[in-house]
């Protein structure tokens, strides 16, 4: 049984060698991947719109209030690659989309082999992109990507342990038009997810050398509007927690990069 499983992973990593990479151009979805061929996925932060000073990413939302960060953390459990619905599902189809449930914001419940299942704590901090890992492509063309915060009792790369928690933030907020700083801690033990579309080609990223997969799925979040629309005077470090955990996932884009080259 196990001969049997190896020759299979070893043919499937000889096809996705050979496979042939997506022509950069168009449309991202659907994207269409020869079956068996692998998927890197890379974790990104994005801080555009926020200044540094000192040790803090300080910046303002929407509604007035100045924030600085000075400590962030977020743990990833699991990122797959999810198929496109059909646009006129067959009856038999309808009646199986009763019987077997579907990937949704909270749960990535139907297994696709382009999932990854790899725990890691994120610092926010962070301004490399990290490979998260890579899959295996699926025969259905695929729209979206379902990432997947869980809570974890691990460390990260710098040493910052989370302690069962999916978001750790430490820094300041200053309220509209006062200069006056008071802490701002926001932590959650909750579980989130969310299902983004694949919105476009991106250029290959410099974190990932070339060859190691045809593809490579970019998923960047960006801190500073994730504290949008929230009136930090009035909330509770686990609301606040909840609200962050929730904008970053929800507001995560995601992008595809081919080995072919650079979008056109």
């Amino acid at each position: 049984m196990f001969a049997a499983r190896l020759s299979l992973a070893l043919a499937l990593f000889t096809a996705c060698g050979a496979a042939e990479p997506p022509r950069p151009v168009g449309p991202a979805a659907p994207l269409q991947l020869a079956e068996g061929s692998l998927v890197a996925y890379l974790l990104a932060w994005s801080w555009d719109g926020a200044r540094r000073e000192g040790d803090a990413y300080v910046f303002e939302t929407d509604r007035g209030y100045t924030v600085g960060i000075t400590d962030a953390h977020m743990a990833i459990g699991r990122v797959e690659l999810v198929a496109c619905e059909p646009a006129r599902p067959s009856l038999g189809a309808r009646v199986s989309s009763l019987l077997v449930p579907v990937a949704h914001a909270g749960h990535a419940r139907v297994s696709d082999g382009s999932g990854v299942t790899s725990p890691v704590v994120e610092s926010l901090l962070d301004p490399e992109p990290r490979l998260y890992g890579r899959g295996f492509a699926g025969p259905d063309p695929y729209c979206g990507v379902h990432v997947l915060a869980v809570p974890l009792a691990a460390e990260a790369d710098d040493g910052f342990a989370l302690a069962r928690e999916s978001l750790a933030i430490t820094g300041y907020w200053s309220a509209p038009g006062s200069g006056e700083r008071h802490a701002l801690r926001a932590h959650i033990n909750l579980q989130d997810g969310s299902l983004r579309p694949l919105l476009g080609w991106t250029s290959w990223p410099a974190a990932l050398q070339p060859g190691r997969a045809p593809v490579a799925v970019v998923i960047t979040r960006r801190p500073v509007r994730a504290f949008d629309g929230l009136d930090l005077a009035s909330m509770s470090e686990p609301d606040l927690g909840f609200a962050v955990l929730g904008n970053l996932m929800q507001g995560a884009q995601v992008e595809v990069a081919s080995a072919a080259g650079d979008p056109g």
